[in-house]
């Protein structure tokens, strides 16, 4: 096989893996639904969240925004390791905006604390 032709095999090679590499972070990006961003904000918001297990998480178009691409996401989850009636509330919730998905509002709506 002459040198020309396996060098285009290899670019072409290269290439194909690097569209691969690229399709696979673009799916992941893709897969993450905005409850899924939501929750991920709230385990990072609050120190030793990532103990949270989430028990509910959906999203929905917010119907009180004036823009179509509006979106509100209500996580709620449960702190195994915080016993009940303690300072720490043991079951959390909060409540997501995006516009444009971007996130621009973050609430707790039940938690942490008392």
């Amino acid at each position: 096989m002459p040198m020309k032709e396996k060098s285009y095999r290899r670019a072409a090679g290269s290439a194909a893996l690097c569209c691969l590499v690229a399709a696979c972070g673009l799916s992941r990006m893709r897969e993450e639904s905005f409850a899924d961003r939501c929750a991920h904000v709230m385990k990072e918001a609050f120190p030793g969240g990532s103990d949270i297990d989430v028990t509910s998480a959906d999203s929905a178009i917010d119907k009180s925004a004036a823009s179509i691409t509006a979106m509100v996401a209500r996580v709620e989850g449960v702190r195994k390791d915080v016993p009940e009636g303690g300072f720490v509330l043991r079951e959390v919730a909060v409540e997501c905006r995006f516009e444009n998905g971007v996130l621009t509002g973050f609430r707790w709506t039940k938690g942490p604390l008392r």
